[in-house]
């Protein structure tokens, strides 16, 4: 009595000849295996009944690199590159804490200062309120007194620095030395743009400029104050440094997306990264900004309110504002943000070494309004405004 596996064996022995019409016996299992080449190079044995088919070596493992092709390889040293360079360069903003990818060197932020000082001498060429201008006095005196409460240096003298040349009533800006705030140097300069369809003002890499559209918003000096401690906050907390830093993250992201087949949406890039982190910076101007003005004794109840002026404004232009779509969040959002900052902001007032005068003379104001005051058991009518 043979078993099927002899019979197998018996029959696949015979000559071909002999093996027409013999029925040889069908093993009902794969017991045999073979060496197959991988694909890595490695033999492998691979069953005869393996549905991938001999040569493939079965389902791969997405994680083993082995399986790797070179292309795939490349992608992944660049990604673990570029990981390991991002979270190296990670910091905190001093002033908020807020972590943020930075890799400027002061070398190629001084270079930056100087190319966007030089840009801006040559777009606002003509349109400069000469520095004796009463316009561009006022605006010195709050920018003095912020930069000096701050202790962020002092603002240059045009007369002495620059050379001043009339147009039209008005004056051009040329040949100035600077070293911005950013990069170790204390001089600041200053731009009063004659443009009263223009409301805005903006400060970086220590210039700071004013449109006179803005004087009409602010109000006042402490409006005014609010405007400029905004500005000053971006320079502060180097934001124009970060868009940049930022940059390099989006053309590295490109540049992969790429590489692997997939096609990089502007739009989408801007949607999802460029309008959150701008907003980001422009809610932490206005935190910084409020400490600033604070300090250097303005009233720090005017910031918020500068905020809602600003508001009216947008309301009155007939554009619809949609946060998600803009760089600046919503003026009444910013004004809501600020009111909540305010007692943070009278402690700083009130630890200033410069607001001691102020503090004083408002403690005896107090004093001498208090004494006024009937006696409490009947102030029960009095109704507070």
């Amino acid at each position: 009595m043979f078993s099927p596996l002899s019979r197998l064996s018996r029959c696949a022995r015979l000559p071909p000849i002999l093996r027409t019409g013999t029925r040889c016996p069908q093993a009902s299992a794969p017991l045999a295996r073979r060496v197959s080449n991988y694909p890595g190079g490695r033999p492998r044995y691979v069953r005869f009944d393996d549905p991938s088919g001999p040569g493939t070596g079965g389902p791969r493992n997405p994680w083993d690199i082995r399986t790797w092709d070179r292309q795939t390889k490349i992608m992944a040293g660049v990604g673990v590159f570029a990981i390991g360079y991002y979270v190296s360069h990670l910091e905190q903003v001093p002033e908020t804490g807020r972590w943020r990818f930075m890799d400027i060197s002061p070398m190629f932020e001084a270079l930056l200062a100087e190319t966007a000082h030089e840009q801006l001498l040559q777009e606002f060429k003509g349109k400069v309120l000469p520095p004796n201008h009463p316009l561009t006095r006022h605006i010195r005196r709050v920018v003095n007194q912020i930069l000096e409460a701050n202790q962020l240096g002092t603002l240059h003298t045009p007369e002495v620095h620059t050379r001043l040349r009339p147009h039209d009533g008005m004056v051009s800006i040329d040949g100035v030395e600077r070293v911005p705030p950013e990069a170790g140097g204390k001089e600041w300069h200053l731009f009063v743009v004659n443009d009263d369809h223009v409301v805005n003002a903006m400060a970086s890499f220590g210039d700071i400029i004013v449109f006179t559209g803005i004087l009409p918003v602010a109000k006042d000096e402490n409006g005014l104050a609010a405007v400029l401690g905004h500005e000053i906050g971006h320079a502060v907390a180097r934001h124009a440094s970060e868009r940049y830093s930022s940059m390099k993250i989006v053309i590295l992201l490109a540049s992969l997306l790429e590489l692997i087949g997939v096609p990089f949406s502007g739009s989408l890039t801007q949607l999802l990264y460029d309008l959150p982190n701008s907003r980001t910076q422009e809610l932490e101007a206005d935190k910084i900004g409020l400490r600033l003005s604070s300090r250097a004794c303005f009233d720090p109840e005017a910031v918020p309110e500068m905020f809602i002026r600003l508001g009216r404004l947008e309301q009155a232009a007939g554009g619809r504002h949609i946060d998600f779509l803009t760089t600046h969040p919503a003026s009444e959002k910013r004004a809501k943000a600020l009111r909540e900052m305010l007692p943070e902001a009278y402690a700083v007032q009130a630890a200033s070494p410069m607001c001691g005068g102020i503090a004083d003379h408002m403690s005896k104001f107090r004093d001498t309004w208090l004494q006024g005051l009937p006696d409490p058991d009947s102030m029960s009518e009095i109704r507070w405004q």
